[in-house]
């Protein structure tokens, strides 16, 4: 890989992450399912943010966050996803580009506003999401054009954005375009609802268009049903040309590459204080170092010691000291 071929390129759901300390109870009362994201309307998200208080904004989306992380890290990143020109859609795009990451596609017009997540946290740290898509399911192969692929080394492309039609449709572009400048293609399992929705397309697609997948223990077992991580590790050795990255919480995670499974532990005694964007923040930490020509465990030590940065702290976003 040539030296100048070093951007990486994130595709994901353009989404104002708003983050809201509560407890069990009113989750309950929210029909919520903890730990899991829900799709509502937008009446739905405004009615709750009139009863609860936020605690801090931030543009979000799983792929995005980890975009931002990788250029924190020093990496070269851009992201690719739809916004309505509105408040929360420039202040998307203020917020992202704050963070040195280009950010690709023209805001919309009109249309439906941009997206918003609500994210409950639990005093476990648990978050809990409910998400308004927004103008980002209206990401479409117009927004996907071709020069944006010179230099990129890497594509990673967010499971989230299967629930849109016209998402997936530039997804199929993207893959294109990236299989034409050799680019490497990753993917995010995203959520386990999700996988199960989707799970006969997220095979194929894996099988086919990937080069990494990266997803939780939990999100593994619906993609392949299974029940535990031996297994897990047991079905990927027959994946021999693919790098499998499964993250484990508290047990850290492993990688499963030509039958050979290497494991790392999560780092010891880390207090949690909200867990919202660990996935995150682990995928930039094992994709910028892997990006750099790091081994895969050194990759993987990373991931682990940005999760163990981000769950101390409210939020998707490293605080400016680290």
């Amino acid at each position: 890989m040539s030296s100048n071929k070093k951007i990486i390129m994130g595709m994901g759901n353009a989404v104002l992450d708003v983050l809201i300390p509560c407890d069990e109870h009113e989750i309950m009362q929210m029909k919520l399912k903890k730990g899991i994201m829900t799709v509502v309307e937008k009446d739905e998200s405004t009615v709750i943010l009139e009863k609860l208080k936020a605690i801090k904004k931030t543009s979000g989306g799983s792929v995005a966050n980890s975009i931002v992380g990788i250029s924190e890290l020093g990496g070269n990143a851009v992201f690719c996803g739809r916004v309505k020109e509105d408040d929360l859609g420039l202040e998307f795009i203020n917020d992202i580009e704050k963070a040195k990451v280009k950010f690709l596609c023209k805001p919309s017009k009109d249309g439906i506003p941009t997206a918003k997540c609500l994210i409950f946290i639990t005093p476990d740290g648990e978050r809990t999401m409910q998400t308004f898509l927004g103008a980002s399911v209206n990401l479409s192969e117009n927004d996907i054009i071709e020069s944006y692929f010179k230099n990129v080394s890497m594509l990673f492309i967010e499971g989230y954005l299967w629930s849109s039609e016209s998402a997936r449709k530039a997804i199929k572009k993207a893959v294109l375009f990236a299989k034409n400048f050799k680019i490497k293609v990753i993917f995010s399992l995203s959520d386990p609802e999700l996988v199960k929705s989707f799970r006969s397309e997220f095979l194929d697609f894996i099988k086919l268009d990937t080069d990494i997948v990266i997803g939780n223990n939990v999100e593994y077992c619906a993609l392949y049903k299974l029940k535990n991580d031996n297994q897990i590790q047991t079905i990927l050795t027959e994946h021999t040309n693919k790098v499998n990255v499964v993250t484990t919480g508290k047990d850290g995670a492993f990688c499963v590459l030509n039958q050979e499974v290497i494991k790392v532990n999560a780092i010891p005694n880390t207090p949690i204080i909200d867990t919202t964007g660990a996935g995150d923040l682990f995928a930039a930490g094992f994709i910028n170092s892997y990006n750099n020509g790091l081994s895969i465990e050194k990759s993987l030590q990373k991931g682990c010691t940005l999760a163990a940065k981000i769950i101390q702290q409210f939020g998707a976003r490293l605080e400016k000291d680290e």
